[in-house]
């Protein structure tokens, strides 16, 4: 599943912070070593696409668990973290072209990461989302936007780092080592380093402010509402994506701005929202040009086909076809312009160019419909008239050739 609305990320410069914490988020796994066995000897021809690398996962491991062990171990060792780009990368709009390059690469950073476990767990049915925020390290607060993990295995939810797994920076520099610190960690001890933008994603029930966490305090359970939030995060599911973007801004405003990090990434998702709003307009422009399009379409073969009915009209129906072939024709004719019509008729315009073209089609329409109606009538004569009489019908009727 995709938190579409978290997995925006264009304005941030993300870093691998250096962790000296203690191994107070270890998992008790009891045994690591298959998955991590599959993980490390991963053939090259797998690790090449994330669907080949997915292939080779599913194939090969049977458990959830057994699944997002082997991606926790498989993308903290084997992606290189790019402290060469710590201040030159600029995240990507585009999750498939991220995870093709650090693939191809296998540099990247918090976001490379983070993107190559997500969409592991998505092939793997796994359900996970990608989550920014920021960070404390040694008590301290560290101003910068870094991004994890979160997934649900039964009916728990679990948090995942994979690039603070990987190893640290030191003085600048990249040193490889492979910790389990960060992998499959309960909310409630991540929330000791780890301080989701929006609060939803902190997966507590009693969810930490901002101030909260600056401190390093819990927050008093007397003090704030109960948040139940695995109900929350199935709602947030059923929404669009500027619905998920408002209710973010709503519960990262809520939850306290203390600092830099956080009013940026709310002036980042305030954009978003924007955006999202005139791409909805621009949609919504769009399928309107295609419904006004459809009618058209409508309109043109109700004409060719009128107009071939009325060759055949002053040719007085020769040669003979059948009664119901010829009524086919102008019934068919009468449908496809009440379609035309009712098109048009349901459209509601916003720019001035799309009113004028409707008005345009409005009138021929209108018009042809009128002939149409006009020889439905004579048909309808016709057809209950002996096929002796029947021609003389055509000097009665003949200004409806015109």
């Amino acid at each position: 599943m995709e938190n579409r609305a978290l997995m925006n990320k264009g304005v941030f410069c993300t870093i691998l912070c250096c962790s000296i914490l203690a191994g107070i988020f270890a998992q008790t796994v009891s045994d690591y070593n298959p998955p991590d066995a599959i993980a490390r000897t991963a053939p090259d021809s797998v690790e090449k696409t994330i669907v080949t690398l997915s292939e080779y996962f599913n194939a090969n491991l049977n458990s959830d668990k057994e699944l997002i062990r082997a991606f926790y171990y498989w993308t903290a060792n084997e992606i290189v973290y790019d402290a060469e780009n710590i201040y030159n990368y600029k995240a990507s709009y585009d999750p498939a072209k991220v995870i093709s390059e650090t693939l191809r690469s296998r540099k990247a950073v918090c976001q490379g990461y983070a993107e190559v476990f997500h969409e592991l767990c998505e092939n793997a049915g796994i359900e996970s989302y990608i989550v920014f925020g920021y960070t404390k390290q040694k008590g301290q607060v560290v101003n910068i936007n870094h991004a994890w993990l979160i997934a649900r295995i039964g009916s728990t939810w679990y948090f995942f780092d994979p690039t603070w797994g990987s190893g640290y920076l030191l003085n600048g520099q990249f040193t490889r080592k492979f910790t389990n610190e960060y992998f499959m960690v309960d909310p409630n001890d991540l929330i000791k380093s780890h301080m989701p933008f929006d609060p939803l994603w902190q997966c507590l029930y009693y969810p930490f402010s901002s101030g909260d966490f600056i401190k390093g305090m819990p927050p008093e359970k007397k003090d704030i509402n109960y948040f139940n939030y695995p109900d929350s995060i199935d709602g947030y599911n059923h929404l669009s994506k500027p619905e998920k973007l408002a209710a973010s801004l709503r519960r990262i405003e809520g939850n306290g701005v203390e600092n830099n990090v956080v009013s940026e990434y709310m002036k980042y998702l305030n954009r978003s929202l924007e955006i999202e709003r005139m791409n909805r307009q621009h949609e919504r422009q769009n399928d309107l040009v295609n419904r006004f399009n459809e009618a058209v379409n409508h309109y043109n073969a109700a004409a060719l086909l009128f107009n071939d009915y009325i060759n055949y009209w002053n040719h007085q129906f020769k040669p003979v076809h059948p009664d119901a072939e010829i009524k086919q024709m102008l019934d068919t004719c009468n449908i496809l312009l009440s379609q035309s019509r009712s098109i048009i008729d349901d459209i509601i315009p916003q720019e001035e160019t799309l009113r004028k073209s409707i008005e345009m089609l409005a009138k021929p329409l209108m018009d042809i419909q009128k002939k149409v109606n006009q020889h439905r009538k004579f048909l309808t004569e016709y057809l209950q008239t002996s096929k002796a009489l029947r021609p003389g019908l055509f000097r009665k009727y003949t200004w409806l050739g015109e």
